[in-house]
């Protein structure tokens, strides 16, 4: 939540307009906070205000609250930043990585385009993107010795591949397809999710505020037809089974100073 009050605040003093969003979004409606099986927060912007937020954040060098993307970062290969809290630390279930990994909310932009194919094109540079990042050496999951397995033969047949060179494709995508009077408008390259991902244009524009835990945020006035176009019936709880799956096993800590 500090996170978020961060991001909140940002946004507030410098006239950038954010929403919370995905399982954020249905947490809030459902909820009015987490999703109590879901700790994670998503939020989006659109491509303008998202440059204009993460420059806002790295030119105000807060000695807590930082960007990471692929731009500031060696090993960061996604097409979305996160801000995340430098004081905490995180374990998860990769049991063998090169870097600490730290409390983070995810920031997605959303862009414009008039056809859905970049949709596909961004899925299959994200799927290998993925590829070419599990393939690394140092990656080990923990989750099942036959998967970390399989990571390492794929490492042995894809090591000349950096998945930074897929991420420069996505955006190489946004640059050429993105367009502010597009049909469609969602996120390109940044999920698994391809064309589920992709809505009416105008779907994100106007917002209303929603109260989320202790704090009101800014959500889709549409929210109602995002949610049913992307979970179905999202009123509906969901089985113990799909829970148990959704959840993401993590611990935080505050870092010792």
């Amino acid at each position: 939540m500090n996170i978020l009050k961060f991001i909140d605040r940002v946004c507030k003093e410098n006239d950038i307009s954010y929403f919370v969003n995905y399982g954020t979004l249905l947490g809030a409606i459902r909820h009015k906070g987490f999703i109590p099986w879901d700790d994670d927060i998503d939020i989006c912007l659109y491509r303008e205000d998202y440059n204009r937020f993460l420059n806002v954040v790295k030119e105000l060098k807060d000695e807590r609250y930082k960007v990471l993307d692929y731009d500031s970062s060696d090993w960061y290969f996604q097409n979305f930043a996160v801000i995340v809290d430098d004081w905490t630390i995180v374990e998860d279930n990769i049991k063998v990585k090169p870097h600490d990994t730290s409390v983070f909310v995810d920031v997605f932009p959303v862009d414009r385009v008039n056809d859905l194919k970049v949709a596909d094109k961004g899925l299959l540079m994200a799927t290998l993107r993925m590829i070419a990042y599990i393939k690394l050496p140092y990656v080990q999951y923990g989750d099942s010795k036959l998967k970390d397995f399989c990571r390492k033969i794929m490492w042995y047949l894809l090591r000349p591949v950096n998945p930074r060179f897929f991420a420069k494709r996505i955006d190489r995508l946004v640059q050429k397809y993105s367009d502010p009077q597009g049909k469609y408008e969602g996120l390109i390259g940044c999920s698994k999710d391809g064309r589920k991902d992709f809505f009416r244009a105008g779907i994100f524009e106007e917002l209303i505020e929603a109260p989320f835990e202790d704090m009101m945020v800014p959500i889709p006035k549409n929210y109602d037809e995002f949610l049913t176009q992307f979970y179905g019936d999202y009123m509906q709880i969901p089985s113990q089974e799909e829970i148990d799956y959704k959840s993401h096993g993590i611990k935080a800590y505050w870092k010792e100073k």
